[in-house]
């Protein structure tokens, strides 16, 4: 049995390789009996109030054609269970939202993930096995194949140090092809005066001081910082800075 049609195909890109990359690796995968493969990249993986944030970078091959938009718009990564077990494992590990109660998914599963487990099983891809990678300064990668055959957990289990080797490399290659944006947490947009602001703020200068070093005046750096402020949910500029950092909006 295959996995329905009507499926993403993955095209090369003409900015950079990432796509072309991401076609290799799917070609190797479908070797260890993987029918579709999902990629996701992001800097900081968790918000402060504890919600999954939507990855910088998704890739998705035979997959179908809502699921994208679904994941990045619809709320659908925040309860993915996968991800959610993802997050806090070091190693790669096999799932089945056909048979729960049989993988590590057990304790993880509950009604708000209907709609993740309802669609995975509709669309027939109800077990698969996810690659969690943790990088340095915080980010958090997935590489997830999937298979449309229940009763297939044995074989994934088999094929997981493959999977890993292969997730490896691949985000080894890629990562110098990643554009600034991508390294970007998205979850919170400040400004680039807003950020500068901050960072002095994090320095300890007060905003007579930071108005001498960007040459504005002390009312112009509190409406900058008092914005940031505003857009990062804290009430002072201090919780600002702090929210700020976990965000990583102060990277240089």
């Amino acid at each position: 049995m295959s996995i329905v049609i009507n499926r993403t195909k993955q095209q090369p890109s003409l900015d950079n390789g990432l796509d072309h990359v991401f076609a290799a690796l799917f070609e190797q995968s479908a070797r260890l009996g993987m029918e579709a493969l999902i990629y996701d990249y992001t800097p900081v993986p968790r918000s402060l109030e504890g919600e999954l944030i939507t990855p910088s970078v998704l890739r998705m091959s035979n997959v179908p054609t809502d699921m994208r938009k679904l994941w990045t718009e619809h709320g659908y990564y925040q309860v993915d269970p996968v991800q959610l077990y993802a997050l806090d494992a070091c190693a790669p590990f096999v799932w089945s939202y056909q048979r729960p109660d049989q993988t590590l998914l057990r304790d993880i599963i509950g009604e708000r993930h209907q709609p993740v487990t309802h669609y995975m099983r509709d669309n027939n891809m109800p077990c698969g096995a996810t690659v969690p990678l943790h990088l340095p300064r915080g980010g958090f990668v997935t590489v997830t194949g999937i298979v449309s055959q229940i009763g297939h957990e044995r074989d994934l289990g088999q094929a997981l140090a493959e999977l890993s080797l292969l997730a490896h490399r691949f985000q080894e290659r890629i990562y110098p092809l990643f554009e600034p944006q991508m390294l970007a947490c998205q979850y919170v947009r400040l400004s680039k005066r807003e950020r500068e602001c901050l960072s002095w703020s994090a320095e300890g200068l007060t905003a007579k001081e930071i108005a001498r070093k960007l040459s504005r005046s002390v009312a112009t750096v509190t409406l900058h910082l008092n914005s940031a402020a505003r857009k990062l949910g804290a009430s002072n500029r201090v919780q600002a800075v702090v929210r700020a950092m976990h965000y990583r909006l102060l990277d240089s």
